[in-house]
């Protein structure tokens, strides 16, 4: 579409001075008035400010285009002005954005679809040709200001790099911008148009403000031979570890689109190493296969700073509520409000106590996000917080965590049904930040209020008074527990069966929490796995250590990463032995995670935040029975366990020895 024909000299106002965007819109439409372009100027207004309500249309370098389709506008026109005075509050992408060059989109609503999206396109792909904005501030008539936008002015930059493309070639794709809208859809579209034009295979996910579009399967991520992100905002990456991956802005696929396909693939790097499969593939090692499980570790990975904060908080301040006598003996646990201490510990708890109550509603609003984007938040936040709210259910307690998974899920699912309907166009805008949102917050309390609110919390209130009951009764079930608990963390280093134990130990702890209060928490499963998730990274290393000639050179040099990874609580570090050597690692791994969790449930240690390593007794807040040694004695026990059956099983590797000592050295 050539805009050059959508504007004329009658259209276009060069050097004016108005102070706000609200003058500038106005000027802009009494212009296509004067110009009987419109039926009504009241009513494009007010089509004109709805639309400005919904995002924003500033964009960067000065730039905004404001649009909209309309019934009362006769046919597609284009109103420009130039200021002598940028204004400064127009809302754009680009905060620091400055506008005097305006452009509005007057659209007919009998117009194709669009029709809007490619003018946008256009205009911006002009944009982006260097001084071509330049060239525009500085035009010193309408003609010359017209001639510019013709498609003479526009010829992009011919690619420095011969096109010789194997048909063969995969790419997938995530288009994104803050707005959620222009720039978002030009960017799929340009990798679109330029894959089909080199003979590649391309398939673009669009991360818009209707949540995502398209969404990449599995199986094409996996059969990708590079991912490339063209986005202005962080996105979740997880499921691209182990792919090779190229991260541009999207303005970069807008401008072009070939050159930035031919670029990924020569240039792209791995993103991560998890993702190995070992033995027979069965068992995967650093991810998860399972979709569930993905959308699950998406909320947690949200929750996991508001634990850490809360707890520590709750922590610190939990120390100076026990009350002693002049022997020293604790005699009594509350805050002595009369002094300005005790009152700040007070309040301390309070926040901490708020923390914990809020991190289930952002749990699960976070795993609807993973499954259906931003509209899905607000129905998985609200749902999770009434399913875990005992007075409003009237119970003994609320759901905890299982309510919120499946309040999380209902969410998603039902918002990712409510996309897929034929919604009338006119209220399209508004369908991401006020119909879904209203339909489905509706639907999903309605659902927690009379259907699965009480039977969850009751069955919860149930389970946890059982486990709690053998916890006291029992001596042998914290060891138990935490024993097995340690062995799942050890399984498969971050896989399935570790995030089961991950989520399950955080789950108990939010849960008792919230039943009991802080002294009645459950931390057995929780601690027990922060103290075997280092112990397979660390386990080698020291391995690597005690039986220099049983490993190689480049075990050596691995192992040294091992421990970097280890010592901060990452448990993957140990997946490049474990390819090598399934059965040896994972049985190592298993054994030490055990000892370390077992010990960890035998002697009372409760992990409130921090590093799941022996540099944990340091960093964060662990209560155990001697300060420091303890969580050290238990970490350390798992390791040692580790490091001697990984020792022992492997044979003695013929090498050079002063090459070898170069290494260690």
């Amino acid at each position: 579409m050539d805009i050059k024909n959508l504007i004329d000299k009658n259209l276009i106002m060069l050097d004016l001075e108005l102070k706000s965007k609200k003058d500038v819109i106005e000027s802009l439409v009494n212009l296509l008035e004067e110009n009987k372009i419109l039926t009504s100027k009241k009513g494009f207004l007010q089509d004109i400010f709805q639309r400005e309500a919904v995002s924003p249309t500033g964009l960067e370098e000065g730039l905004a285009i404001p649009h909209a389709k309309s019934e009362f506008v006769k046919t597609a026109k284009i109103a420009v002005v130039r200021l002598k005075n940028p204004i400064d509050d127009w809302e754009s992408v680009d905060e620091n954005n400055k506008v005097s060059l305006i452009f509005l989109l007057a659209i007919p609503s009998k117009d194709k679809g669009d029709m809007h999206i490619e003018i946008l396109k256009n205009l911006t792909i002009s944009f982006m040709k260097e001084g071509f904005i330049e060239s525009l501030q500085k035009a010193l008539t309408k003609e010359e200001f017209i001639e510019l936008l013709s498609p003479k002015g526009i010829t992009p930059k011919k690619s420095e790099k011969k096109i010789e493309m194997q048909s063969s070639k995969k790419i997938v794709a995530v288009t994104s911008c803050p707005a959620g809208i222009a720039h978002t859809y030009m960017a799929a579209e340009g990798l679109m148009k330029a894959g089909k034009e080199l003979g590649v295979k391309i398939s673009v996910e669009k991360q818009g403000a209707l949540g995502t579009e398209d969404q990449l399967k599995e199986k094409e991520i996996e059969d990708a031979d590079v991912v490339i992100l063209a986005v202005n905002r962080n996105i979740e990456m997880d499921r691209f570890v182990g792919k090779k991956l190229y991260q541009v802005k999207a303005n970069e696929a807008i401008k072009d689109g070939k050159k930035l396909i031919l670029d990924a693939l020569d240039n792209a790097t791995v993103f991560g190493a998890k993702g190995s499969k070992v033995g027979n593939g069965k068992i995967t090692l650093g991810k998860s296969e399972s979709k569930a499980v993905g959308h699950i570790m998406a909320g947690l990975s949200y929750m996991v700073p508001m634990v850490i904060a809360s707890g520590i908080i709750l922590s610190i301040a939990n120390i100076f509520a026990f009350q002693k006598n002049e022997l020293g003996q604790i005699v009594n646990w509350g805050f002595d409000r009369s002094t300005n201490f005790g009152f700040l510990m007070a309040k301390m708890f309070e926040i901490g106590q708020i923390g914990f109550k809020l991190m289930i509603p952002l749990f699960a609003g976070f795993i609807a996000n993973s499954m259906a984007g931003r509209p899905a938040i607000a129905a998985a936040m609200i749902g999770a917080y009434i399913a875990n709210d005992a007075t409003y259910l009237g119970t003994q307690t609320g759901g905890g965590f299982i309510s919120a998974i499946l309040v999380a899920f209902l969410s998603g699912y039902l918002v990712n049904l409510l996309k897929k309907i034929k919604w009338p166009k006119v209220i399209q805008p508004l369908l991401g930040i006020m119909i879904l949102p209203l339909i489905s917050v509706f639907l999903i309390t309605m659902i927690v209020t009379f259907m699965i609110g009480k039977p969850i919390a009751n069955l919860m209130d149930t389970l946890y008074t059982t486990l709690t009951f053998l916890n006291d009764n029992y001596t042998g079930m914290p060891i138990l527990i935490g024993a097995i608990i340690g062995a799942m963390i050890g399984f498969d280093f971050g896989g399935p069966v570790n995030k089961t134990a991950l989520i399950f130990g955080a789950a108990v702890f939010t849960d008792t929490v919230a039943k009991y209060g802080i002294q009645g928490a459950n931390f057995v499963p929780g601690t027990a796995a922060q103290a075997a998730i280092s112990v397979a990274p660390l386990g080698i290393w020291l391995s690597s250590r005690l039986f220099k000639s049983k490993f190689t050179k480049q075990e050596h040099i691995s192992a040294a990463s091992a421990f970097g990874m280890g010592i901060v609580g990452v448990t993957e570090g140990a997946i490049p032995f474990v390819a090598s050597n399934p059965l040896q690692m994972i049985t190592a791994s298993v054994i030490g995670g055990a000892v370390a969790g077992g010990l960890a449930g035998a002697t009372g240690c409760k992990f409130y935040g921090g590093i799941g390593s022996p540099i944990g007794t340091f960093i964060g807040y662990i209560e155990q029975p001697v300060p420091f040694i303890t969580w050290i004695g238990c970490t350390l026990a798992g390791i040692i366990t580790t490091a001697l059956i990984i020792g022992f099983w492997r044979e003695k590797i013929v090498e050079e020895s002063e090459t070898l000592e170069e290494v260690l050295a």
